[in-house]
Parts: structure tokens; sequence; C-alpha cells
């Protein structure tokens, strides 16, 4: 039974300590530049025209003249390490979907994209004759409700989700019976009275650029129209003409990129990729920091303690009551537990790092992030400005000029084609007298718009006294202002008597006389 109790004596082989070797000899580090043959080599693949997905394009043939591509990389194929190192290559619609995964990319697109289509359009008609506006009202009403069909403003804003995500975007336009193979969409379509009959537009679709590809495009003679401009595309294996596409590309590349870049351009995300990644590590270096700030230290005689001589381990603190004594302190860290330390050999304190300062860095990291799509703070990420006085109205005012600047230079042309479709589509003929603008998102108050209205109507009241206008005149004018409060008032006809100060009393109170006399004279 004793023996039970007894500790056994384990004989050890005493640790060998093997000391490091320090070569005294330096070592020089060498710098090779890339050879030419390898960098040819990558020029070639990364002005290489775009390679879709198995199954977009119908044949096995490369795209037509694109020798012009290989004769230019051969002889500026210097360019490309830069052009490497900076990630200006062109990353593929896989690389790209994967980015939009992603919060940091998905939002200013969304964002962008959405604003673009928050407010909409207002149609309108350019006729001011008052016998024309019942007409006029009525093909307008008919126009919202075939957009309504289409749901033109749900298609637009994915088309412009794609060419801000995706360098470019499409529209398929299913009009005229046409069949869904190469033979029925290798057809131009002329968006005139001869090219799109009455009641034959069925549906617009979008198109992920991912399932597109150029068929042939002219690059060898910058003369002609359609230089660098795809007459037919690739759509999982059915040939398109170019005129059934509404194509938007946001942002441009020079012509030599093009066949890089599918016929698109340089998206967003990848705009955005440089100052993402900077964020996120920011955001995980000041994480990182905020949780490690502090460290705690236990100060110990270890040495004395560990020491041993030869194979006879005498030393009353092993490594398993380091980490006991360590695991105890992290136990009784907090303001409750007391921690017992010995007084003569052992002291503990707290080290901890300044933390000031890390929340302007990362907030700094957000911004080159809003400034990229020039989007405001507030907008973007809900941050509301700091300071006496602090207000965003002047940035989100710079902004929604931006996206009016957007609407005409991106938006307008593919609203304008589907407007002159919708109107080919319901009658069969384009009025000329129809147009239509996009409603601007920096809107007035209705104080302030009141307060405009009262400049204008005294401005026209001075103008009928010193006779430069006629009353007439006056009421046609705010029939035909659009932020007039009267817009949707009939006003023709001869204007009414203007109350008698003498009989009626000057003012409001004359004209509620005038107007109660009347009612009951008739």
């Amino acid at each position: 039974m004793k023996n039970w109790f007894k500790r056994k004596a384990v004989s050890e082989e005493a640790v060998k300590r093997v000391e490091p070797v320090v070569s005294k000899k330096l070592s020089t580090p060498k710098f090779n530049a890339p050879e030419a043959k390898s960098l040819f080599e990558t020029a070639q693949r990364i002005y290489a025209p775009y390679k879709p997905p198995e199954g977009v394009r119908g044949d096995k043939n490369t795209i037509a003249l694109d020798s012009a591509i290989t004769s230019f990389t051969a002889a500026n194929y210097n360019i490309v390490s830069s052009f490497i190192a900076d990630g200006l290559n062109f990353k593929g619609y896989p690389d790209l979907a994967a980015m939009m995964l992603r919060a940091e990319f998905r939002k200013p697109v969304e964002v962008l994209a959405k604003e673009c289509t928050r407010e909409w359009i207002r149609f309108r008609s350019t006729n001011t004759k008052a016998d024309q506006d019942e007409a006029a009202a009525r093909k307008i009403d008919e126009i919202e409700a075939e957009f309504l069909r289409l749901r033109v403003r749900e298609k637009v804003r994915r088309h412009v989700t794609h060419g801000l995500a995706c360098g470019l975007g499409h529209i398929w336009i299913d009009v005229n019976d046409a069949s869904f193979d190469t033979s029925g969409q290798m057809k131009p379509l002329v968006i005139s009275e001869q090219g799109v009959q009455k009641g034959t537009l069925r549906r617009i679709e979008n198109i992920d650029p991912i399932w597109t590809n150029p068929n042939n495009y002219n690059a060898d003679n910058p003369l002609r129209p359609d230089y660098f401009k795809p007459e037919t595309w690739w759509v999982q294996g059915v040939q398109i003409h170019s005129s059934r596409l509404l194509t938007i590309v946001p942002f441009e590349v020079p012509d030599i990129l093009k066949p890089a870049f599918n016929f698109g351009g340089l998206s967003l995300t990848q705009q955005l990729e440089a100052y993402v990644h900077n964020f996120l590590r920011t955001r995980q270096s000041v994480s990182d920091m905020v949780s490690n700030y502090a460290t705690k230290i236990l100060k110990t005689d270890m040495f004395g303690n560990m020491q041993s001589d030869g194979c006879l381990n005498y030393g009353d603190l092993d490594a398993d009551s380091i980490t006991g004594r360590v695991a105890a302190m992290n136990a009784w860290q907090n303001n409750n537990g007391t921690f017992v330390l010995d007084k003569e050999g052992e002291d503990f304190d707290i080290k901890a790092a300044p933390i000031a300062g890390l929340a302007d860095l990362q907030s700094q990291s957000m911004e080159f992030m809003a400034g990229i799509p020039g989007i405001p703070l507030v907008k973007l990420f809900g941050i509301q400005p700091q300071g006496l006085n602090a207000s965003s109205e002047g940035e989100i005012r710079v902004f929604y000029d931006e996206i009016a600047a957007m609407q005409e230079a991106i938006v307008s042309e593919t609203v304008r084609s589907l407007f002159r479709l919708v109107q080919l589509n319901l009658w069969g003929e384009v009025d000329p007298t129809l147009d239509f603008e996009f409603v601007h998102l920096w809107q007035l108050s209705e104080k302030e718009a009141a307060e405009v209205e009262k400049i204008k109507t005294d401005t026209d009241a001075v103008n009928v006294q010193a006779g430069i206008i006629s009353p007439e005149e006056a009421r046609e004018r705010q029939s035909t202002d659009d932020h007039s409060i009267y817009h949707n008032v009939n006003l023709s006809g001869p204007p009414p008597e203007p109350p008698d100060p003498e009989e009626d009393g000057e003012g409001l109170e004359g004209l509620l006389s005038q107007a109660d006399r009347d009612e009951g004279s008739g």
C-alpha cells in the first residue's frame, strides 16, 4: 500500500542545448528584372480579348479583326508591369460577381442605381395650345400605363446596376414576334414606324454581361462609324444584332482595351477594390488593437525557480504551475476578484497601448471608399457630420447634381429609346410633341415652394399693371409652369373680374365675397 503513495524517480536525459549558428557570410539580395520574353507573354495575356464561358459563343473562331491588338501589344509590352501592379486588368465577371457579395462593394453600386431611378421621370407635352391639353394628357396616361406593364423603371435600375458592377449592361427588346434563335434575332431593329409595328412590343429583359460576347467589330478603320463597336453579340449561343440590345458602359476604357474588357468598361467595384481592401485591413487592425490593447504582466523569479543541475530537476516552478497561475489571474481579473501575489518575489503590472485616434483612422479609410463613387457619408454609411452647426445639406446637393449628370450621360439614351418604342407599340407612330425629363432629386419644401410661388405671383401682378403682359398670358404661364400649384388646373378662358375695393374689400376677403355673390346669383 505504501508504495502507491511513493513517487518513483524517473531518470531523464539532460536536454542538450543547441547553439544557433550565425553565418558570417552575408548574402546579397538579387533583383532580377523580368525577361522580355515573359513580359511579352504577359502582355499578350493581359490585352487578349475576353474569353467568355463555354456555351456563350456559338462558334470556335476567334473574334474578327483582333490582329491589331496583337501588333500593338508587341510594340508596347513595357507598360504591362505597372499595369498589372496597379490591378487595372479586367478581372472577369465571376470575380466581379463574387466582389458584389461583399457589402462594401455592393452598397455604393446600389445607392447610385437606386438614386438614378428614385424620383424617375416626368412625361410632358411641348404643345402649349389649350385645345390639345386633353389629348396630350390622355396619351401621357397611356404611356405611363405601358411603362408600368413593361416595368421599365425596374429594368433601368438593374441596367445601371449591371453597368456599375460589371462595367457593361444590356436590355434586350422582344419585339415583332421574332424567334429566339439566330435567324430571328440577327435582323436589325429600326426604332421607327417602318421598323416597329403597333402592338408588337412584348417585353424587355435584362441580360447579365457574363452571358454575352461580341461577335465581330471593325478594328482597322477609325473613319468608319462602327469602329470598335460590335455589330452582333453572342448570347448563350444565339447571335443577336446590336440594335436589339440597349447597352450602357458607365466608365469606358480606351479602344485598345475594349476587347480585353468584353467591350464593356471599368466597373465601379474594380475601382473600389484598393480602397475597400485598405479599409478591411484597417478595420481588422483596429479590432485587434482594441481586443488586445491591455496586457497583464506577472513578474516572478522564473530563472531561479526553474534552473536545474545535470539530470536532476529540482526546480519548484514548472510549466504546468506557470499555466495554472496565469489561468488563476484570468479567472480573477474582474473587479470582484482578489489575486494573491508573493510579497517578496512577485509583482503585477498592466501595460496598455494607447487607442486614441483609432476611430479617426478607421473613419478616414471609410471616407476614401465614399470618395470614389462621390456619395456623401450620411447617404452611404449613415454617418452624421459632427461638430457645431454641422450639416450635410451642401454635400447632398452636390451629390444630387452628380446623379442628374449621370442620368443624362448614361441613362437618358436608354430611356429615350424605350420611350419611342412604347409610342410605336401604342399608336404605331411617335408623337413629336411628347417628351420626358428626369425629376431632380433636390426638391423644395412646401414652405419654400409657397414662397417661390408668391414671388412669381407678385412679379406677374407687376407686369400686368405695367402692361408688359396680359392677365391671359399670366394665367397661361401658371398653367404651363411645372412647379406651379395651379399646374393641374384648367386656366383656359377669360380671367375673372378682380374685386372692387370699395364694394367688396381688398385682398382675400374681396375675392371670397365676390365668389359668394357669383355662387348666389348662379
